[in-house]
């Protein structure tokens, strides 16, 4: 706190003429806040009272403020802010349960201005103990969004009160994906109890197109198209949480040829649904093309489970028969355990695998080349042995 003298000499008189302000610091902002120039010392003083005394009232005010805003305050606020369409809904609903089962008991009722960056680290280092990284990772992410929140546009906290800043994320381990070759997509799909299953049609979307389990149970009654050649049009998405949902990307959005066959399959299941909606006309009031037996759209993990049902049903019965045997039967086989998702995988894999074009397979996808190489293809020892073999051949040719 001070009041400072600034002098100034006119080039044109010579003459020299001294001037005084106030000057503030203001640490909690970590800034100066200076009054107007006076020709008299005394006035800067009085500035210099005033300043003094709006900070104490600003403070006065933010303080109560403090003790009122609490981190369940807080997220209540930026979650109803963050509502669909700002994020997507299974994000959102996520977010919400993850707050809940894992922040809410810890941090809720805490003052927002009182959770400092050690309370935050010794938090992340007790969830090491008991949660996987990426579970931790997704209470980082709600933290940082929750404090994030609370410097703007809240202003509860300063931008360096914030607890968040230096907390970093755990590492995620890199695990291979399993994925079923050509071979062992054709034999799931021809086995007598996937064939008989009433989700068939979608597991051979899912298989022969790499299509998102929400897309498949998001699909509509006019989908298919057969003008000029058989295409299919995934346009919106379905969750788990009962909601239609917009696809995840741009690219998401897209019209990919099928194969006849898979038209024919497809198309079946809706004269089967219209068949159905002709005998009840209050069965299935909706417009999805893949329902259940009761006429209700089909939900992701709903769809999950009939496959993983059957994966571990079909991988039982050859264990048994294996044991009881000492051999598998002629033709048959055990499979991989996958997850549902593990379609998609697969597909990119394996295309890539045939045809190393990104660009191709990534808009029947629906995503971008660099998301399909990234995340979806991977490289297996005997794709790395062909390439290797391929180069050397190519460095004898050359010598």
């Amino acid at each position: 706190m001070s009041v400072q003298k600034q002098r100034y000499t006119s080039k044109k008189t010579g003459k020299t003429t001294v001037r005084y302000f106030a000057n503030v610091w203001y640490a909690v902002e970590s800034r100066s806040i200076t009054g107007p120039m006076r020709d008299k010392e005394k006035e800067a003083r009085k500035d210099e009272v005033d300043i003094m005394r709006s900070i104490e009232a600003g403070q006065g005010k933010r303080k109560q403020k403090e003790r009122m805003t609490t981190i369940q305050e807080i997220f209540d606020i930026w979650h109803d802010a963050t509502a669909p369409p700002t994020y997507a809904n299974s994000t959102w609903r996520i977010y919400e349960r993850f707050y809940n089962d894992y922040i809410k008991e810890v941090f809720g009722d805490k003052a927002v201005s009182k959770v400092k960056a050690t309370h935050i680290q010794k938090y992340v280092n007790l969830m090491k103990q008991s949660h996987s990284p990426g579970t931790i990772n997704k209470c980082i992410n709600i933290l940082s969004n929750l404090f994030g929140y609370a410097v703007s546009p809240l202003k509860c906290i300063t931008p360096m009160e914030n607890p968040m800043e230096g907390i970093t994320r755990c590492t995620v381990p890199v695990r291979k994906k399993i994925t079923w070759s050509d071979d062992e997509i054709a034999y799931f799909l021809n086995l007598q109890e996937v064939m008989e299953s009433h989700y068939y049609p979608m597991f051979c979307l899912s298989a022969l197109l790499g299509a998102r389990p929400g897309e498949v149970c998001g699909l509509t009654e006019n989908c298919l198209s057969n003008k000029p050649t058989y295409l299919i049009d995934f346009d919106r998405g379905y969750d788990n949480w009962e909601c239609e949902t917009n696809l995840k990307t741009h690219q998401s959005h897209r019209q990919p040829p099928i194969p006849k066959h898979l038209y024919d399959l497809l198309h079946k299941r809706l004269i089967w649904k219209k068949k159905n909606r002709l005998e009840d006309k209050s069965w299935s009031d909706n417009d999805y093309l893949f329902v259940s037996q009761n006429g209700n759209p089909i939900k992701p993990k709903q769809y999950a489970y009939a496959f993983k049902r059957l994966l571990a049903a079909h991988n039982k019965a050859m264990e048994e028969y294996e044991t009881e045997h000492g051999s598998l039967p002629n033709g048959e086989m055990k499979l991989p355990y996958i997850t549902l998702y593990g379609f998609r995988t697969s597909f990119a894999t394996n295309n890539m695998r045939r045809c190393p074009n990104a660009a191709l397979i990534s808009s029947i996808m629906g995503n971008s080349p660099k998301t399909l190489i990234q995340f979806y293809t991977q490289s297996d020892t005997e794709m790395q042995k062909e390439l290797i073999n391929n180069y050397v051949n190519m460095e004898r040719t050359i010598s």
